[in-house]
Order: C-alpha cells, then structure tokens, then sequence
C-alpha cells in the first residue's frame, strides 16, 4: 500500500506543477499584451494558441484524474482482500474453537 500512497503523491505532485506552468505561461502572455496592438489575424491566432493551451491543461488534468483514480480503486481493492483474508481466517479459527 505504500507504493499506492507513493502513487498518488507523484500524480498530485505532477498534476500541481502542469498547472503551476500554464498559469506562468498565461501570466507571461497577458503581461507580453500590455503593450501588444494585435492585428485581427494576429488576434485570432492568439486566440488558437491560448485555448489550445487551455485545452493541454485540460487534457493533462483529466489524465492526473484518471491516475489518481486507478491508485483510488487499487487501494479500495487491496483492502478489500486484506479484509477477506482477515475475515476468512477468523471463521477458520472460530469453527476450530470448541464452545464453552
């Protein structure tokens, strides 16, 4: 379980630092437009570029997402048989034990 637990402190971490870029690559453009007169096709282009990054984000969030959700159901599994094992053995040891 450790490994899981290290699983998902990597997915958060990564997940933390694509969206720390896209928010330093997004500031870096709109301070770049404060004195930036587009034309209209460069306007539109700027307008490509900047969802097209909102759409890697995007894209690289629903990834982390999914990361972090298959750590979620191994976790949920692995407990599961632990607590099969864990029950199994004490109706072993419950039917050995004579009553009183």
């Amino acid at each position: 379980m450790a490994g899981t637990s290290e699983k998902l402190t990597d997915f958060a971490k990564r997940g933390q630092e694509a969206v720390s870029s896209a928010f330093d690559a997004w500031t870096d453009a709109v301070g770049s437009l404060a004195s930036f007169r587009p034309s209209a096709a460069e306007a539109q282009s700027l307008l490509d570029s900047s969802y097209g990054a909102a759409e890697k984000v995007l894209a690289s969030q629903r990834d982390f997402a999914k990361s972090v959700l298959e750590a979620g159901v191994q976790v949920v599994e692995t407990v599961g048989e632990q607590a099969d094992k864990v029950s199994a053995k004490a109706r072993t040891t419950a039917t050995r034990t004579p009553s009183v």
